[in-house]
């Protein structure tokens, strides 16, 4: 089922250019081939994290995925601007969409990888 809206990925810094945002990124693109990525598409903004939020604030849906079973400060900022903008939100697990209700901040100090975690 393929579907033209806009569709921001978010995911992790740590799995920009690895096999796994590769293989994200493909399973994205085939049923959503309007997915915004932010490093292939975007790159690095010199407005810093505003420039990454107006986009998602622009976009129809939030795909994210996690990082060893977490998201850092830059996804959790992301998803938190879509929710207060109505926009659907999901996650991407083994090649699966699973609707969230929230994500919750987990490790304050660890902004990087274990900031928070989704509640599915």
């Amino acid at each position: 089922m393929k579907t033209h809206i806009r569709v921001y990925y978010s995911h992790s810094k740590r799995t920009y250019d690895s096999e796994k945002e590769k293989n994200e990124l493909e399973f994205l693109k085939k049923n959503y081939p309007n997915t915004i990525c932010p490093n292939n598409n975007i790159g690095e903004c010199s407005h810093g994290m505003d420039a990454y939020l107006n986009i998602v604030a622009w976009s129809e849906m939030v795909i994210f995925s996690e990082y060893l079973e977490y998201i850092g400060r830059g996804v959790y900022r992301e998803i938190k601007k879509a929710m207060k903008n109505n926009i659907p939100v999901m996650v991407l697990r083994n090649n699966r969409l699973m609707k969230i209700k929230d994500v919750v901040i987990e490790n304050e100090d660890d902004c990087v990888i274990r900031y928070a975690k989704v509640i599915v």
